[in-house]
């Protein structure tokens, strides 16, 4: 399955396409973590867990239902475990299973204004599974890029000062 990662506007909202019919979409706040998603009818949310590592859940908001359990490089979903990691320089990065098969791989590219990518499941994916993956893994990919801009313009900043 090929996904459109699609950022139709100035606003920090995203879609995921599918044969140009929009799947899911993914809304983030301006200054908190975190991501309100909407997959067909359901409601889920990206949010951080725990303590001081990197851990994510995707939950249904009115369930309560954790789909997809990050922490670290390695991913719970679906009764399966998946690693996150950095597939090549143009390959983008990718949920591995145990075995070395890609489950899902995402790239994007940001510009001044908008980012935009693109998202691969692999066949044996359920559909639900990769729509989930693809999201979450287009958030820790945004959230990444904006923190490199960020640290990035702090730099440049205190390069300016102390000249």
């Amino acid at each position: 399955m090929r996904l459109e990662l699609v950022q139709p506007s100035l606003h920090r909202e995203w879609e995921l396409r599918r044969d140009g019919q929009v799947a899911a979409r993914m809304r983030l706040p301006l200054i908190r973590r975190g991501a309100s998603v909407e997959l067909g009818k359901a409601e889920l949310e990206i949010s951080r867990v725990g303590g001081l590592r990197s851990e994510h859940a995707v939950r249904d908001t009115v369930t309560g239902e954790e789909l997809v359990h990050q922490r670290g490089g390695k991913v719970q979903v679906g009764g399966r475990s998946a690693e996150w990691k950095r597939l090549g320089r143009k390959e983008g990065h990718g949920f591995v299973g145990p075995d070395g098969e890609l489950l899902v791989r995402v790239k994007i590219s940001s510009g001044l204004l908008h980012t935009n990518g693109e998202a691969e499941a692999g066949e044996a994916v359920a559909e639900r599974d990769a729509l989930v993956l693809a999201l979450l893994g287009s958030y820790l990919l945004i959230r990444k890029a904006e923190d490199e801009a960020s640290t990035a313009g702090g730099a440049a900043s205190v390069a300016a000062t102390s000249s």
